[in-house]
């Protein structure tokens, strides 16, 4: 979903109260739509952020042949309501050696990174690309990774355009120079330096394709989200249900930021009006604690 050219933004004439609801996270509306595609059976993805990341990714599932419904959700224009119907396990649709089937990851690298490793549990023959910044972008510890468990990834710089051979050609041949396959394991190691995104495609698919995942490498800002990842792996309805998509918690941070720091005007106003009796921060709701002395709005 781009941004318009031009974003008006007209300053507030008087005091507004209001009721805000945060856009899905993308982080988390990704790793979901995988895992529902791995599920056994149709999820209902609520709340589901519908940015241009998370509509290439839906695009993607498409033509790997996944039914997938999105219809608006009522309470925020930028979430949707998105059913997938899961294949447990199976990708419906694969492409040939001679012509393999083509997905464009835009510039999105979550969906470019998840969807490597989707494919390998397919039983044919994947070309994946996306818009030139993308072709920039690191992938080689995935593409190793890949390699190790024994698929056949062919990229002339272990970075997109890549073509990748499913499931039915794994372990068939050694690996080679930029590409191709290493003889047929079970266990892989991914490090987390360069993205954590490497280790959580791999753990997203891993259940299915029966792979052992080691993840290396110590990285305060990328190990929270492989956590996120392993936990919801965990507590995915793998047989189809519904999922609530949490709110992003970037966004909503400026909002809880707002709350607080108002607060502190409204409980500096109550003390004004109320007896000589000093009051605490305890006479408020742990959720508008008042903002430490020096904060301004």
């Amino acid at each position: 979903m781009p941004l318009p050219d031009l974003i008006e933004i007209v300053p507030l004439d008087k005091p507004v109260r209001a009721e805000i609801t945060v856009p899905g996270s993308k982080s988390i509306t990704n790793r979901a739509l995988i895992l529902a595609a791995l599920a056994e059976g149709e999820v209902r993805l609520e709340g589901a952020l519908w940015s241009e990341d998370t509509q290439v990714l839906v695009e993607a599932l498409r033509r790997l042949g996944f039914e997938i419904n999105v219809e608006q959700d009522p309470d925020e224009f930028c979430n949707r309501r998105i059913t997938v119907n899961g294949q447990g396990g199976r990708i419906p649709n694969a492409g040939t050696p001679e012509k393999p089937l083509e997905l464009f990851a835009g510039n999105a690298g979550t969906a470019a990174r998840f969807l490597a490793a989707l494919i390998c549990l397919g039983n044919g023959v994947y070309r994946l690309s996306g818009v030139p910044r993308m072709h920039e972008r690191p992938q080689a510890a995935l593409f190793k990774a890949l390699r190790e468990l024994g698929y056949r990834v062919e990229s002339a710089n272990d970075k997109l355009p890549v073509t990748i051979f499913g499931r039915s050609s794994r372990g068939n041949e050694a690996q080679t120079e930029n590409g191709s396959q290493s003889l047929l394991t079970s266990a892989a190691t991914v490090s987390i330096k360069e993205s954590s995104q490497f280790a959580s495609a791999l753990l997203l698919c891993g259940r299915v394709g029966g792979w052992e995942v080691r993840v290396e490498g110590e990285d305060s800002e990328e190990a929270p989200y492989v956590e996120m990842t392993k936990r919801m792996v965990e507590v995915f309805p793998t047989r189809g249900g519904r999922f609530q998509i949490e709110p992003d918690a970037s966004s909503g941070s400026y909002f809880w930021g707002i709350g607080w720091l108002i607060a502190r005007r409204e409980f500096d106003r109550m003390l004004q009006t109320l007896s000589s009796v000093p009051a605490t921060n305890e006479d408020l709701p742990a959720t508008v604690k008042p903002a430490p002395e020096g904060s301004s709005v």
